[in-house]
């Protein structure tokens, strides 16, 4: 096999700084989840985006918020759970994709059993996170 030419100086500025291949269905298996809340594991990171692999806990709901930088994608890997999109709960199940913009109001909820979804941020989120949470 022919070896790939040099990458440019200074290019690769990701962590980590190679591809990432996940196999999902192992990685949940081995995962430990907390009694409750959002288990979220970053597992790509670069200046230009964020992608985490995360579990919302049976009965959690996140709470209302927006992001003021980032668009979030969320991809729902396993389980049910329900989405707050444009004003309104929707269910939500594997293979469902919501793409929210920085600045529209967002939740998500894990009713009766856990919710297992990445998202990814575009750009990478602010230091101090970038969640603006409602009252």
């Amino acid at each position: 096999m022919a070896s790939a030419p040099p990458i440019p100086h200074g290019l690769l500025d990701s962590s980590p700084a190679a591809s990432v291949l996940v196999p999902l269905a192992e990685y949940y298996q081995r995962r430990t989840l907390p009694p409750s809340g959002v288990d979220s594991d970053p597992v790509f990171e670069s200046p230009r985006s964020q992608v985490m692999i995360r579990t919302a806990v049976k009965g959690t709901t996140i709470g209302a918020h927006y992001h003021s930088v980032c668009d979030e994608y969320v991809l729902v890997i396993a389980g049910r759970g329900e989405i707050f999109v444009n004003g309104e709960w929707h269910e939500v199940k594997a293979g469902d994709l919501h793409v929210c913009p920085r600045g529209v109001v967002h939740d998500t909820r894990a009713l009766d059993e856990h919710l297992r979804y990445l998202s990814v941020f575009t750009p990478h989120p602010p230091p101090g996170n970038d969640i603006n949470w409602l009252k």
